[in-house]
């Protein structure tokens, strides 16, 4: 029955076409040819390209989590490449435009065309200029090879760049600005910042932490201080503890880095949680990956889906949140199970801190 409707339908069209006589044919097929035009030149390059300002924006709290989980080959972070902007408008993120998913392969900095044209944009990173010019779908862009498969793409730009194709760049210098208007296959002035690790698009937040959203100092005694790893090797394996392996001691060494977190503390807190795991536990290859037992438990949950490196981060992240408001006077390690302290406890045990404490002063008098 539909096949029958659909056929009387299209004869219906034909007759009213054959009756509007040749200039009305003609009018029709000016106009489906306009329709098309539009469709071609104006809607599909958005629907395949666009990075454009138009989705749900993103406030820069929401990746007040923790710092990047990447640094610079000296151990510094890297460069937020547009300071007056701290502001992402569009993430790096699966999106939807005009009906059409796709993956947005960098993250859009922008804050409304008058606060965003002509903004200047630096260099995340040193390394040397490989683009700098006219590139498909940015309009004009930079593109900055950092050495060791690392990439980063500076797409919409304007034309006035203070760089040139085989110049050496250093972290932070001013590279170009922001296009006005739409650039490139754009609805409007942003900055599309894309990082490239062996060809293949990564978050940049992985690797720049949007202004404002920085973690707060902890007191300097639970700072980060590096790791003595052969002492704390010998410290651990002597307790015949599952934890006394290089590799798992460098990844908790760069969380607490990243975190500006004691690596030390964080050892000295799966003493009181987990007794350092010792090997002898039938569970020891699964404690290990979450010793600090961050989202409750290393047995069931998110927290049995972890790794050493992941956890350890969360746990740091739990510490700095932990150790705010902290009242002057108050113990910096009570303070973190304090059943007092507004937000929230690491543990319920009176006694937790105490236990904390002692594994912490003795790691750090060895290590140190």
């Amino acid at each position: 029955m539909e096949v029958v409707k659909k056929a009387k339908d299209i004869k219906k069209t034909i007759a009213l076409i054959s009756a509007l006589g040749s200039p009305g044919i003609g009018l029709v097929l000016i106009l489906f040819g306009i329709v098309a035009l539009i469709i071609l030149f104006v809607f599909l390059p958005f629907m395949i390209f666009s990075d454009a300002d138009t989705y749900k924006t993103q406030p820069a709290g929401e990746y007040a989590w923790g710092a990047p989980v990447q640094l610079d080959v000296d151990g510094s972070g890297y460069t937020w490449p547009v300071p007056t902007i701290p502001r992402v408008s569009s993430p790096f993120a699966m999106r939807d435009l005009f009906g059409t998913t796709r993956m947005h392969k960098g993250i859009d900095i922008a804050n409304g065309a008058a606060n965003t044209e002509l903004q200047p944009v630096y260099a995340m990173a040193a390394g040397t200029v490989t683009v700098a010019g006219s590139a498909s779908g940015y309009g004009q862009a930079i593109y900055i090879d950092h050495g060791s498969g690392l990439v980063t793409k500076y797409g919409h730009l304007s034309t006035q760049m203070f760089v040139s194709v085989g110049e050496m760049v250093s972290k932070g210098q001013l590279i170009g600005t922001i296009g006005q208007g739409i650039v490139g296959r754009s609805t409007g002035p942003h900055l599309h910042f894309q990082v490239e690790l062996n060809g293949t698009p990564v978050n940049p937040l992985d690797y720049i932490q949007v202004p404002g959203t920085e973690l707060p100092s902890l007191p300097s005694e639970l700072g980060y201080t590096p790791l003595n790893i052969d002492y704390v090797f010998q410290f651990l394996d002597e307790r015949k503890s599952a934890l006394a392996d290089r590799g798992l001691l460098q990844l908790i060494d760069d969380a607490g880095r990243t975190k500006n977190v004691s690596p030390y503390l964080l050892i000295a807190i799966t003493g009181q949680e987990q007794s350092f795991v010792p090997r002898k536990n039938n569970h020891a290859s699964q404690i290990i990956k979450n010793p600090w037992n961050v989202f409750g438990c290393w047995c069931k949950g998110k927290g049995a889906t972890l790794t050493t490196g992941e956890s350890a981060q969360i746990a740091a992240n739990t510490i700095i949140k932990l150790s705010k408001d902290r009242p002057d006077g108050r113990d910096p390690i009570q303070w973190l199970s304090a059943k007092d302290n507004p937000r929230g406890y690491y543990a319920e045990h009176n006694g937790w801190w105490i236990g904390v404490s002692k594994y912490f002063k003795l790691l750090l008098k060895g290590g140190g």
